[in-house]
């Protein structure tokens, strides 16, 4: 897969993760992997309703080379029979309807991520997989995926402290809708957009529409004691 096509993919698969989480509520994770007709498969993004006794899958597809060669999809073990409820994730204008095997729901996004389902699915009433089995392999996924994102903080030692307090500047991530990049910015609260740092995109960035994290803070204490040093090791020079 294109490298391109590579950050468009993790983009929308996390996109079609918020749309999970605020769709079912009770269980969500990405990259959950389970067996059926003895053929090992790996879903895209998995959502468990415990009140509806239901399972939603989203498969993230970012060109029509790469749906077209995917033979999960319309398989015995595909997405749609393992699931009640099942969906292709595209960018906008993609596929055409008739194009989906049936059962499959429509969903696309925008360049900023936002999803609109284009096509219902048609729900499956008799799942090849049970729903506490899907439990079982999406709280894997969901365990995993927490552990990896604390030994990540771990890693990066960041903590609140007296200078993140009343900040002044601030260190974010944000993902540009051109080239699907997340680069890291230095912004001052409130600031709206940023101009994207890939080598070749300069796309003017709306913050406020790019799911943007902050990483870190700093006030006026923590810049007033950087000068200090700085001017010191000036000195020295």
């Amino acid at each position: 897969m294109p490298a391109m096509e590579q950050h468009q993919h993790q983009f929308l698969k996390m996109q079609a993760l918020h749309w999970l989480k605020h769709k079912m509520t009770d269980l969500c994770a990405v990259e959950v992997k389970y067996s059926c007709r003895r053929k090992k498969r790996t879903a895209d993004a998995v959502g468990i309703s415990f009140r509806r006794r239901e399972a939603r899958i989203i498969e993230v597809k970012t060109s029509r080379q790469d749906y077209f060669r995917d033979d999960v999809i319309a398989s015995p073990s595909g997405y749609a029979a393992v699931a009640d409820y099942a969906y292709i994730l595209t960018p906008a204008g993609m596929l055409k309807k008739e194009e989906l095997p049936a059962g499959y729901g429509v969903m696309e996004a925008d360049e900023y991520g936002k999803i609109t389902i284009v096509k219902n699915p048609t729900r499956n009433k008799k799942p090849a997989l049970k729903l506490d089995t899907l439990v079982r392999r999406t709280s894997r996924a969901a365990t995993n995926a927490h552990l990896f994102q604390e030994e990540n903080k771990l890693s990066k030692g960041h903590q609140e402290t007296a200078y993140s307090r009343s900040p002044v500047i601030q260190m974010i991530r944000a993902t540009c809708p051109s080239c699907r990049k997340r680069h890291p910015y230095v912004i001052h609260p409130g600031q709206n957009t940023v101009r994207c740092r890939g080598k070749s995109c300069k796309t003017e960035v709306e913050l406020a529409r790019a799911r943007m994290t902050i990483v870190s803070q700093y006030n006026g204490t923590f810049i007033k004691e950087m000068n200090a040093i700085y001017g010191d090791i000036s000195e020295e020079d």
